[in-house]
């Protein structure tokens, strides 16, 4: 074991939570009392990207430390273990049971049906089943709803996924503990945004519109935010148009809202769990803890739903970490959820797999600031079903957006300005012409990875 104060590490992810959290300004609305808790003790990253606007590609890049366009692991079609072979222990996890840790986790932590858990990662793992539902789809088997997308109440005395993945894990963390890496992944919020009406209670009747709707009502006709984009990215955009015209129809957009606030709350008060056994246990001068989630969600903001777009809302994730060795404080460097696995190992005082791409964040933490790139990219695109995907990359500096599309479409946002996206300023083709501009664009392009890797299928050769 190192001899690093870090002696257990604590690995939290939230699926589907994007910036409407307290610590990240939030929507006005939004009630997380215990991410702001964790906040106040924890180094919060203001601007933490996920490396891909889906759960599989984005877990498979913070689980193994490498970047999507190495590992070729593009959408939810392609898979860790197409690419990673099972049982090498090459994931985080597996290389830090390989360092001495005992490993325990619970809940969403790869993106993986049980059939293709990793088990050799795990000192335990709690493969829970639960009566009358069904933990790969997270939804009720009967009642009024139950459909993928549904939102609403659940009767009270409901017990989810989430409550039995929790408890489990709390029960786990222990006095005097060392040597340990526990890990929980809460699913909501993640549709369906099925949570007990005591959560939705909390609200108000009529949710505040999104702070980046650029509207002044949700209007789904309205498609003139589209306007300065290139055709590439009015493509993706549209492909959650039926959404929104089904929400416009049936009334239902602030329902909607209300939904989402409400499951953010629902594991916002899980996580107060894992808080309260912490301090319990005085764990905190001992543990290192790192909260993260996948990637972000739209609720309308230009006129798109759910995550599969290269836009700031689809991208910017919560990043915390806090507990042993770190100082509270705000970092705003540009970071990618790649960095999460070398920095859990320096802080542990662990050698780096040379797997890892990402960077070690601690320069940042210790205010040393060296040798730290500032900038994070992400991949999206088209067609992953083939084994020649439409690839599009975005890249975030401090100050701009930089979007390539496939056909060689552009956006440029200056977030100094624009922190919605709502003014491309490569709309009009002349306006690159502008030496200023131009100069912008061509430092963003440079930030850009030069190759790309071919999509894994499901029937390749593992790596």
């Amino acid at each position: 074991m190192s001899t690093s104060k870090v002696k257990n590490i604590l690995f939290l992810s939230i699926e589907d939570l994007n910036d409407w959290v307290e610590p990240l300004g939030g929507h006005p609305d939004t009630i997380t009392p215990n991410l702001t808790r964790l906040a106040a003790r924890a180094q919060v990253f203001q601007n933490a990207y996920a490396e891909a606007p889906a759960c599989s590609p984005s877990r498979t890049s913070t689980l193994f430390g490498r970047h999507p366009w190495s590992t070729g692991v593009y959408a939810n079609n392609h898979k860790w273990h197409d690419f990673f072979e099972p049982g090498t222990r090459s994931s985080l996890v597996g290389r830090f049971r390989d360092a001495g840790f005992e490993t325990h986790g619970a809940g969403k932590v790869f993106h993986v049906a049980p059939k293709h858990f990793d088990h050799s990662d795990w000192t335990s793992y709690n493969d829970i089943q639960i009566e009358g539902f069904d933990p790969v789809s997270k939804t009720r088997k009967s009642g009024k709803v139950g459909i993928y997308t549904d939102f609403g109440p659940l009767e009270e005395g409901h017990l989810q996924y989430d409550d039995h993945n929790t408890d489990w894990l709390v029960e786990r963390l222990q006095p005097q503990a060392t040597g340990q890496f526990w890990a929980l992944g809460l699913y909501r919020p993640h549709l369906p945004f099925l949570v007990q009406q005591k959560y939705f209670d909390r609200f108000p009747e009529v949710i505040t519109d999104p702070p980046g709707l650029g509207l002044n009502r949700f209007d789904p006709a309205n498609t003139s935010l589209h306007d300065p984009l290139p055709d590439s990215g009015k493509m993706i955009a549209n492909d959650s148009a039926m959404l929104r015209r089904i929400l416009g129809r049936n009334n239902e957009y602030k329902d909607l809202l209300k939904a989402y606030l409400a499951s953010i709350n629902y594991a916002d008060e899980l996580l107060g769990k894992v808080l309260d056994r912490m301090d319990a246990c005085n764990l905190w001068d001992d543990t290192l803890v790192v909260l993260w989630s996948d990637h972000g969600w739209q609720l309308g903001e230009k006129l798109a739903f759910r995550k599969f777009t290269l836009w700031e809302r689809a991208l910017r994730v919560p990043l915390m970490f806090a507990g042993a060795g770190i100082e509270a404080g705000d970092v705003h460097e540009p970071v990618s959820l790649c960095d999460i696995a070398p920095t859990l190992f320096a802080r542990a005082g662990l050698p780096l797999p040379e797997q890892f791409e990402g960077q070690d964040l601690s320069p940042v933490m210790d205010h040393t600031n060296a040798n730290m790139r500032g900038n994070a990219v992400a991949v999206w695109g088209r067609e992953f079903k083939t084994d020649s995907p439409k690839l599009a990359m975005s890249v975030r500096s401090r100050s701009h957006r930089y979007i390539l599309y496939w056909d060689g479409g552009e956006e440029l946002y200056d977030h100094r300005s624009d922190p919605f996206e709502h003014v491309n300023l490569l709309a009009d083709p002349t306006a690159a012409k502008d030496p200023e501009l131009a100069a912008v664009r061509e430092a963003h392009q440079l930030m850009l990875p030069e190759d790309f890797a071919i999509p894994v299928s499901q029937t390749a050769h593992r790596g």
